[in-house]
């Protein structure tokens, strides 16, 4: 059993770090940890943003934590975010630098995070570039170490009509994972752990009544039966991987 299962004041900081989205991005992250058997005690963060940082519940849980964002130009901003919840909960502010998700790090981490980076990697959905992504990243991590992704999940027709014509995210060509699709970014021979979340919350609805009321099908009812798909997921990959390679297998 993990010995870092997310308590309620975790629970209630990580709605403070998410920002958007709030309930499955929680209830998605907060599985993935509970399914670690250790609490690491080095921890990167790769393309954290303005108004997420999720590794900082690790740094709560006494781990040393670098966060990282792709250019210089966003440092300012994430530095005063994490500034701000870490000034609200007591606790240091970790090392903030420039990171992307194809290079290579000067050491290596028990966990990696990456929370909103992969679909936005390659905007022509090419799993080859996903695989490589997500194997650099498996490259980074201490033996038996864990990468954790973070990201948006193709959930159905209808779904993503919506999302393409609604969304940001969508509509900027972002790619929503299948879970068929996770699968075939890692050596087949150990595939991730794949948490499935929101299933009716499609983003951030327009009107508090109407999140609410996602938020309760999804947490009552959808999130306990459908186990292959959502809008949301977290995949968690093992650093065994890194051993054998994470190519990717035919679809």
């Amino acid at each position: 059993m993990s010995n870092i299962r997310p308590n309620e004041q975790d629970i209630a900081m990580l709605h403070r770090i998410f920002g958007w989205h709030v309930i499955p991005w929680t209830d998605a992250f907060c599985e993935a940890v509970s399914r670690l058997d250790v609490t690491p005690r080095t921890v990167l963060e790769v393309g954290a943003s303005r108004l997420s940082a999720p590794s900082l519940f690790f740094l709560r849980r006494g781990a040393s934590v670098e966060v990282t964002c792709y250019a210089e130009t966003e440092a300012p901003a994430l530095t005063a975010f994490c500034e701000t919840i870490c000034q609200e909960y007591g606790l240091p502010v970790p090392t903030i630098r420039v990171h992307d998700a194809f290079s290579a790090t000067e050491r290596k981490y028990d966990v990696i995070i990456l929370k909103g980076v992969l679909g936005g990697l390659d905007r022509d959905h090419n799993l080859d570039v996903f695989s490589k992504a997500i194997e650099r990243s498996l490259g980074n991590l201490s033996e038996n170490g864990r990468l954790i992704i973070l990201d948006k999940g193709w959930c159905s027709l209808v779904h993503n009509l919506l999302l393409q014509r609604f969304g940001d995210a969508g509509g900027n060509n972002w790619h929503y994972f299948s879970q068929k699709e996770l699968k075939s970014l890692s050596s087949p021979d150990n595939p991730p752990q794949v948490i499935w979340k929101g299933f009716t919350s499609a983003g951030t609805m327009p009107f508090k009544g109407l999140q609410r009321l996602t938020d309760w099908l999804d947490t009552r009812l959808f999130n306990r039966f459908l186990s292959t798909k959502g809008t949301v997921f977290a995949a968690l990959y093992s650093g065994n991987q890194a051993q054998t390679g994470a190519t990717r297998s035919p679809t």
